[in-house]
């Protein structure tokens, strides 16, 4: 009776774990997805602001030029590894879609 009982607690334990762990991860996983499109937008909103103030003359506006024009404080961090972005990072306007990329 004892071993049953052993048994059924592993099967339990197995069950719960096999469901919990890719949940958990997944849940974490979208986290950071949400927490890189939050960040990568108030970053590529400050860039389009520059260039539409005629502030910014070129589409691809790096980290620096926004920095130094006061459109954005300094120590733009990335959210997950809370390490600072290079000021060589930078946004690529365009009508359509504009993208940062992290350098």
């Amino acid at each position: 009776m004892n071993i049953n009982k052993i048994i059924i607690y592993i099967t339990v334990i197995a069950s719960v774990i096999m469901i919990a762990f890719p949940t958990l991860y997944k849940v974490i996983k979208d986290n950071h997805n949400k927490l890189y499109i939050v960040n990568h937008k108030y970053i590529i909103e400050a860039a389009e602001n520059c260039y539409y103030n005629d502030d910014c003359k070129n589409n691809k506006i790096t980290l620096k030029e926004l920095y130094d024009k006061k459109y954005l404080e300094k120590g733009i961090t990335d959210p997950v590894t809370k390490e600072l972005y290079s000021e060589d990072s930078y946004v690529l306007l365009s009508k359509k879609d504009s993208s940062f990329f992290p350098a």
